[in-house]
């Protein structure tokens, strides 16, 4: 399973609430046709930086984050082709991207890899 996340704040110019619904609509039919198997929006309540016995407030953190899962690394892969190479693709992504400001993709792949103790 692979988990690709998106952070980003929405541009003072642009209205947050329809364009977050625009973007969802747009992402959960596209990511569909390729491969994905659950999306989720996620809007920060709180945060904190430092350990739970000495926590300080999390400043400058992205508003949203928004979480796709795939079930392999091909339909990922394929759902970016479909983002940069078609014209409905470059359209979504465009309008997307020229909407939000502090943009970071992360991806995760599930669980974790034993080392060998030999190496």
């Amino acid at each position: 399973m692979i988990r690709v996340v998106h952070l980003f704040n929405v541009r003072d110019t642009v209205e947050e609430s329809a364009f977050i619904e625009w973007l969802e609509a747009r992402l959960g039919t596209a990511t569909r046709m390729h491969g994905c198997v659950e999306r989720k929006t996620w809007v920060l309540l709180d945060g904190f930086e430092g350990s739970y016995r000495a926590p300080s407030p999390a400043k400058n953190r992205p508003k949203y984050v928004i979480e796709a899962y795939w079930t392999d690394q091909q339909s990922a892969d394929r759902f970016r082709r479909w983002l940069l190479e078609t014209a409905e693709g470059r359209e979504l992504h465009d309008r997307w991207f020229s909407s939000v400001t502090d943009h970071t993709t992360l991806r995760y792949v599930e669980g974790w890899l034993p080392v060998p103790a030999d190496m």
